[in-house]
């Protein structure tokens, strides 16, 4: 987990992993947090039994797996599993408890384009890319969906491409929220891929060919100029630069290990982005 919490119960020898957004709990505590922060996932179905008897090898809390074991039947309301997980060992307030129902009622009750817009929005900021397209191409496919999500859509799922170096399949979906939408980000996430993919020049050229393109561009050439410069000084960039000099410099070998291990590392950090 990210948040550091206190925590009063037994921690487990071993982590808890959550397969749909890779995040690992080790307490019951971190577990309550996690829930009431991902609520969305859960829905449609509950957690699993794996999950009760992870609750009760590891965190001891035999009464609670038991509890929420007979809370599994599809038959019974789902909000009560969540009552008794929360109410437990007193990590939420009654007050706390009944806000976070009410926004599970909430979640539950909503168009079902919407769910899965939400999901898909969880999953892009859990690195998940890869499977936020598919929710997002679901509601899209939904038919009671709203004109205006249309395009939030497709911004979206062109930021989860984006994420996967998908560029010309990010390109057509940011093409495709400005011309729902009309909103300004959405062309700049275009300008900015084709900035990086042909050059400043061709971004340009190509803005050249939406109205107001006079007014954007100066404004889109300083953004974009902006996280060039915030990129130039990162830890990245500096490593880039590192192996630059060491290959001009007579070290070939030496520059070729860095890279390798550059390479490696930029691998294992996208791995989170793709379906195992």
């Amino acid at each position: 987990m990210r948040e550091s919490l206190i925590c009063i119960g037994k921690i487990g020898e071993k982590g808890y992993y959550f397969e749909d957004t890779g995040i690992q709990i080790f307490s019951y505590e971190e577990l309550c947090y996690y829930m009431s922060q991902h609520m969305i996932c859960y829905i449609h179905t509950l957690p699993g039994e794996d999950l009760l008897a992870y609750i009760r090898d590891e965190l001891d809390l035999d009464k609670l797996s038991k509890q929420l074991s007979k809370l599994l039947d599809p038959e019974k309301d789902q909000m009560k599993y969540f009552a008794a997980l929360f109410r437990e060992g007193h990590y939420f307030n009654e007050d706390e408890i009944r806000d976070i129902l009410d926004e599970y009622r909430g979640l539950m009750n909503a168009p079902v384009y919407l769910q899965k817009k939400w999901m898909g929005d969880l999953l892009t900021s859990s690195g998940r890319a890869s499977r936020a397209i598919r929710y997002y191409q679901e509601a899209l496919g939904q038919k009671e969906i709203k004109e205006e999500e249309v395009g939030r859509l497709y911004h979206n799922m062109g930021v989860a491409e984006a994420k996967l170096f998908r560029f010309e399949n990010a390109k057509i979906n940011f093409i495709k929220a400005y011309q729902y939408t009309g909103e300004e980000s959405s062309l700049f996430y275009y300008y900015c891929i084709m900035a990086l993919a042909d050059g400043i020049e061709t971004a340009g050229e190509e803005l050249k060919t939406f109205e107001d393109s006079d007014f954007l561009l100066d404004a889109f050439e300083e953004q974009f100029a902006a996280f060039e410069e915030d990129f130039a000084y990162s830890a990245m960039a500096e490593k880039y630069r590192k192996i630059v000099f060491l290959d001009e410099n007579g070290k070939p070998e030496e520059a070729l290990a860095k890279k390798q291990r550059l390479v490696s590392a930029l691998k294992k950090d996208f791995r989170k982005e793709i379906d195992i």
